[in-house]
């Protein structure tokens, strides 16, 4: 299948969406490695824990890394070696990037 013997990357693996996608690509697929970026490192736990239970040897394919997307130098270093990239970061919440306007052109518009 298109994903199976893969490394996937996805951004802003932490939310909603990136739960969810982390969890039927794995279920569904055999790939190499899926590795979840974000910035978000108690959330990266708690999906630890919540997938060791829903996947079980499979977890042993997921990597954590912490990072930003606006940071380009660790984002690159993280493209290394990766197939795909599922780009799912991005501040969703409309008032707080109505307060924080600069803030979320930059992660949004130029971490994209």
């Amino acid at each position: 299948m298109l994903l199976d013997d893969k490394t996937i990357l996805i951004t802003g693996g932490t939310g909603s969406f990136g739960k969810k996608f982390v969890e039927i690509v794995l279920q569904r697929y055999n790939p190499k490695k899926v590795i979840i970026y974000s910035r978000d490192e108690f959330n990266q736990d708690l999906i630890k824990k919540m997938f060791v239970n829903k996947l079980g040897n499979k977890i042993d394919k997921l990597r954590f890394f912490i990072g930003d997307v606006r940071d380009k130098d660790r984002l690159y270093r993280t493209f290394q070696g990766v197939d795909y990239v599922i780009h799912a970061a991005a501040m969703k919440q409309v008032p707080s990037c109505e307060y924080n306007p600069f803030e979320a052109v930059k992660t949004n518009v130029h971490g994209a």
